[in-house]
This record gives C-alpha cells, structure tokens and sequence, in this order.
C-alpha cells in the first residue's frame, strides 16, 4: 500500500468534537496521530470517506477550530481527517503541540494520583483472589468446575 501522508505523524491524544456538515450530527471523540496536514480520530462509527467536517481539539487549554474532509474511514476504529483551508493562527497551534510532542521535557511532570501503598501480604492477595473468584461464578462467568480448579491448584 503506498503512503499517501505528506506530514510525518505524531503520537497525540486530545479530546475533539466533530460535526459531521451535511447532517449537524456531533460526535465526541479523541484525537490521535496529529501532523501539520491532519490528524486520526477514534470513533466506532466513523463517518463515509469525503465527508465535510467541522473540527474542535482542545490540548493543553488550547483550541483548535477548523475545518477538514475524511481521507480514511475504519469502522470500529476511526477516522484520518484531512486539515482544509487552515489560517496561520491554526497551523500556529498545530506546530505548538508537535513541537510539544517532540520534546516531552518541556510538559509539567505527571502528578501522581496517590501516595504508593505498602505492598498486600500474600494472606491479602489470596483473600482478594478468593473474593474475586466467587464473584466471577455468582455473576456466571465461571463454572463450579473451573472455581474448584482455582482453589485446587492454588492459582491465586
């Protein structure tokens, strides 16, 4: 298969809207893969290739207005969308966050969401198992047969 991209790709995730123009329908999703030329949208039910669209990215309180037209379409997966008619504001913002992209210092550190917790004894971690294990067979997810062969061979 040829490559048809004019831009190098970028590993991106940010949260986008997409407005499909011939229907009105809105659809939320996020942004992956961006380049100066476009970017990949990940939808279950991605719109029909050609299809005009109206797109808002927002990344690092920054906002990305702008049009574009479906190049690719994979049902279950996404959709590539084709950048149209960018002013230079827009392409500004685009440069930032591959610039950004491109030198991973230069964003905050991640927070961390919690203190680290002591380490669960291994009676705990059995417990636990234990626990999950019964409720896997209440809700029928495994059978009387494979519970006694858990515990039996002590894969906890």
């Amino acid at each position: 298969m040829d490559e048809r991209r004019q831009h190098k790709r970028h590993a991106f995730s940010a949260t986008a809207e997409v407005v499909d123009m011939s229907t009105g329908a809105r659809l939320s999703t996020r942004a992956a893969d961006l380049n100066q030329g476009g970017c990949y949208l990940d939808m279950m039910n991605p719109l029909p290739i050609g299809s005009s669209v109206r797109i808002s990215i927002s990344s690092h309180d920054v906002e990305l207005r702008c049009t574009g037209v479906v190049r690719d379409s994979q049902p279950g997966m996404g959709m590539g969308v084709a950048f149209t008619d960018l002013d230079d504001a827009q392409k500004a913002i685009i440069e930032g966050w591959i610039e950004k992209l491109r030198s991973p210092a230069s964003l905050p550190p991640p927070t961390p969401l919690e203190k680290a917790k002591p380490s669960a004894t291994p009676e705990q971690r059995e417990d636990l198992a234990a626990k999950l294990i019964d409720l896997l067979h209440k809700k029928g997810l495994l059978t009387s047969n494979e519970v006694a062969s858990l515990l039996r061979d002590r894969v906890l």
